[in-house]
């Protein structure tokens, strides 16, 4: 047997100590007993008051484990209950009986755990197995008709005299039997629940409050309560009313408390419920509205929503900064009010059109101002619809003031026309001696058939059967050749005009086999000076593009040029061709390519080709491909090489079949 102190070895069979025995510091606190009473009286369920009672002995000093466990009269074995648990014993578990130790517990109802580790039966085998040895085994039942046992470890030496007079407390409190008329409301409740007295002392505590605490004794309850939970129960006393939402936090849980105070009894009931959820949810919820306050209150851009009508339902109080009205005044308001009339009317519907099919729209208009001028805005919408009908029922609006990147590229383009402009007059100087042969012929033709006609008007009279009518004939038909010749150098000089005209870029549908004739005779005899010919590959029934012809015409006659130099260096002196060829594709595209028989580029040259003022010649500017691509780009389009080889290099432009609305882009 197992060395105890004199007082085990004294009075009780086993050597186990005397109830009378005084009780060390070390035994589980009054206040302990009374709330595990509580449970009793409230007929809490078992597994609660086990749990319970383990965890209070657990907080004991000394105590290293304890387990209960319940006869199970069908298997003659002892059950455990609650979360920790004894290893299983050894030999065939269907034969396992704990008969012996049962009967023997009925006449001996304790034992120290190295005389139980000595009898015969399965639990011995477990004690065993988990190296219990220095405690005691009570016989403990918790539960009318429920026989049990609570095996309870001690630290090395500690001593364990007052474990037999807890057994005989806990006998008796657990005989105590449940108040008549049924289970409290109190133990009920699924809400963890407790009575504080005047001084805000426990009094009752309910299976769920416990349940709360999980593995704290139940005298650390004020852990689950609010901080200030003893003035808010003399607050309640003293007012005669309830408090409720009262916060408190358990871990990582956020509770909400009621106290309720009975005034008669001079008690409060304070019922909590989990609400970490919906703090958390809440607290979230208020961040995210103090930071969209904060984003909407402080962004540059106009945020605003209106009606399915265009009318302001409300804005941010950019509308002051960006427009000169405050929210208030925007409000009811239509939109179309402020339009530009160039931007109002069928383009503003098509916009409301597309809210309704796609849900997304962006768009670029005119506002005016308060004080009356307009100022350019960009607006990307998205619609708000009905959860059930999913019609559109307002639109949200970010406005942006662009009217400063507006007027930016306004005066970009205007650069680049001055320079496309200045750009033509050095081609039109590379030019000039095809040019005076192109005005030379026809001038040189009309001073031939004046002279002619001169001549024969001053020896027909002398001429034999020269009558009237002869020499009238014969001189309107050297007239009609003068006319012809004339018409001719006009055309050539009105093409030169029109290619060096310094006017504002306008945007219009044009033929684009015209344009490519007019390119093709401006450089038509350069061209034919190198032995380079030009086939046009452009059908007639092509559909219209959308650009400024001088800038076009400018772009093509670039791309020829460059074509009629990169034969003239790859073949000199011999034949060659250049293929100027069109079509349209099905996406709303027209594409024209430029093909030569040069020797192509390096992979350096590809690279930089489009880069302003790189060059390859001598003699060039490097402005020539740059400028072009970003006139094409400025018409919506792209430019680029699509083949580079030795075999010739393809220039390509794609240009756009439509121009965009008025004032609006999607």
């Amino acid at each position: 047997m197992e060395e105890l102190p004199d007082i085990t070895r004294s009075r009780l069979p086993g050597g186990m100590p005397a109830a009378a025995a005084v009780s060390p510091p070390a035994m589980p606190p009054a206040a302990t007993l009374a709330s595990w009473l509580r449970l009793q009286q409230q007929d809490a369920p078992l597994d609660m008051k086990t749990d319970f009672l383990l965890r209070a002995l657990a907080a004991c000093p000394g105590i290293s484990r304890a387990y209960y466990l319940v006869w199970h009269q069908d298997s003659h074995t002892y059950r455990q209950l609650g979360e920790h648990h004894l290893p299983p014993g050894q030999g065939d578990p269907l034969n396992a009986s704990d008969s012996a130790l049962h009967a023997s517990l009925q006449q001996t109802p304790r034992l120290t755990l190295h005389a139980l580790r000595q009898q015969p039966g399965w639990l011995a085998g477990r004690l065993r197995r988990a190296s219990l040895e220095h405690g005691l085994a009570l016989s403990l039942a918790l539960a009318p008709a429920a026989p049990g046992l609570l095996l309870v470890e001690l630290q090395a030496g500690e001593r364990g005299d007052w474990l037999a007079w807890l057994h005989d407390v806990l006998q008796l409190l657990a005989a105590e039997p449940p108040p008549h008329g049924g289970i409290p409301l109190l133990a009920a409740d699924p809400c963890p629940s407790l009575v504080l007295g005047s001084q805000a002392e426990l009094l009752a505590a309910n299976p769920a409050l416990l349940s709360l605490l999980a593995h704290e004794p139940l005298a650390h309850f004020a852990h689950c309560l609010p901080l200030n939970y003893a003035q808010i129960v003399r607050s309640c006393l003293a007012q005669g009313r309830a408090i409720e939402q009262q916060e408190a936090t358990l871990g990582e849980r956020l509770l909400l408390w009621s106290f309720i105070p009975d005034l008669a009894a001079g008690q409060v009931l304070a019922r909590g419920r989990d609400a970490t959820a919906e703090l958390r949810a809440a607290r979230e919820a208020a961040r995210s509205h103090r930071l969209y306050r904060l984003i909407t209150e402080n962004t540059t851009d106009l945020i605003a929503r209106h009606d399915t009508d265009g009318v302001f339902l409300d804005a941010s109080p950019a509308s002051w900064t960006l427009l000169g009205y405050w929210p208030e005044q925007l409000r009811g308001r239509a939109l179309q009010s402020l339009l530009h009339p160039q931007d109002a009317g069928q383009a503003f519907e098509q916009a409301q059109a597309a809210l309704v099919d796609d849900g997304y729209h962006t768009m670029t208009y005119r506002l005016r101002h308060a004080q009356g001028h307009y100022l350019w805005f960009e607006t990307a919408s998205r619609a708000i619809r009905d959860t059930y009908t999913g019609a559109v029922i307002e639109t949200i609006s970010v406005l942006r003031d662009i009217t400063a990147r507006v007027q930016a590229e306004a005066n970009k383009r205007r650069l680049e026309d001055e320079l496309a402009h200045t750009s033509r007059l050095i081609t039109l100087g590379e030019l000039a001696s095809g040019i005076a042969h192109e005005i030379n012929q026809p001038l040189a033709a009309v001073m031939n058939y004046a002279g002619a006609c001169q001549h024969y008007l001053r020896g027909a009279p002398q001429a034999p059967h020269a009558t009237e009518r002869a020499i009238t004939e014969r001189v309107m038909q050297g007239l009609q050749r003068i006319n012809e010749h004339a018409a001719h150098a006009s055309a050539v000089i009105r093409r030169l005009r029109a290619f060096l005209r310094k006017e504002q870029r306008r945007t219009q549908a044009m033929d684009i086999a015209e344009v490519a004739q007019e390119a093709i005779h401006l450089c038509a005899w350069e061209a034919s000076q190198h032995q380079v010919e030009i086939e046009a590959c452009v059908p007639a029934d092509l559909p219209p593009v959308y650009a400024d012809r001088v800038l076009l015409q400018q772009v093509l006659l670039n791309l020829l040029r460059n074509a009629v130099d990169a034969n003239r260096e790859h073949r000199p002196g011999e034949p060659s061709r250049i293929t100027l060829e069109a079509w349209a594709q099905p996406a709303d595209c027209l594409r024209v390519r430029v093909r030569d028989q040069g020797p192509g580029l390096s992979a350096d040259a590809r690279e930089k080709v489009f880069t302003p003022f790189y060059t390859s010649k001598p003699a060039g500017l490097g402005l020539g491909l740059s400028m072009s691509r970003n006139i094409i780009e400025g018409f919506g389009g792209e430019m680029d090489i699509v083949e580079n080889g030795p075999a010739g290099l393809v220039m390509e432009c794609r240009l756009p079949l439509r121009p965009e609305p008025a004032g609006y882009t999607k």
